[in-house]
């Protein structure tokens, strides 16, 4: 049959007091298919009453359309509903359906042009993604909704949601390893640049107060030591610059008689 089954307009006769407390579910229709085609069709009815306190009138046939029953295999698409939040992106290349198409019954007429989607709400989905079941919606070449019968109802959905990645400034460190020479101290120490352009997930640069560089050894020295250093940012996270020069600045330490030895 194609549609729903129509509604059966009733007349229940009886007293005021039996009508008040008169119980529809009491009502049954049968109708009897058996010389149905294909086409519209009258179908004879009988409703049943199991009130003996009240009658009824109703009619004795209702007007049904009657198809073939068809199948169709139908891929499946995604209807994406919402945007992701501000920050994330949907890899699009990584998202699947399993299984990718299901397989529609139902009355021949209305299997042209239909489509089988599952609706995903983006706006709650955030990384790492989404690897679960929905509902399969089955509707016609206009996109309206169809009552058809879908095998599997349900597919799984998998999508793989990634924070976007930022550009932000962030300063160079420099670490210092040994001790100069006896009777010299570090007085002051110079890094270029002062800061580089560190690219990588939110989340990730907010941690980052400095960026890590080699570490310069001053053991032993008397003089000024200018060294260019690697700049190590963390894992996921790429700076424009890949080096940084550290100038340390050593002098004689004031009322120390500066060391003889080499």
């Amino acid at each position: 049959m194609v549609g729903d089954v129509p509604q059966v307009p009733v007349t229940v006769i009886g007293t005021t007091d039996n009508l008040l407390h008169f119980d529809k579910s009491v009502l049954h229709v049968t109708g009897n298919f058996s010389n149905v085609k294909v086409g519209r069709n009258r179908v004879p009815i009988d409703v049943q009453n199991g009130d003996p306190n009240v009658s009824v009138d109703a009619p004795n046939s209702m007007q049904v359309t009657v198809d073939e029953i068809g199948s169709a295999t139908v891929l499946v698409a995604i209807e994406r509903v919402h945007s992701l939040l501000t920050g994330f992106h949907e890899q699009v290349s990584a998202t699947t359906i399993t299984p990718a198409s299901v397989r529609v019954d139902g009355p021949k007429s209305q299997l042209t042009g239909i489509q089988a989607v599952v609706q995903v709400d983006l706006a709650t989905v955030t990384a790492p993604g989404i690897n679960e079941a929905h509902s399969v919606l089955i509707r016609d070449a206009n996109k309206n909704p169809l009552k058809i019968t879908v095998t599997p109802a349900q597919v799984t959905v998998k999508m793989v949601i990634q924070a976007d990645a930022i550009t932000v400034s962030k300063p160079v460190g420099f670490t210092l390893t040994g001790q100069p020479a006896a009777g010299y101290r570090v007085t002051n120490v110079q890094i270029a640049p002062l800061e580089v352009q560190a690219t990588g997930l939110q989340n990730i640069l907010t941690g980052i107060n400095l960026l890590a560089t080699d570490p310069v050894d001053v053991s032993g020295a008397k003089g000024d030591v200018v060294k260019t250093v690697t700049i190590r940012p963390p894992t996921g996270v790429d700076v424009n610059q890949k080096t940084a020069q550290v100038h340390v600045f050593i002098s004689p330490a004031p009322g120390v008689s500066p060391s003889s030895s080499p």
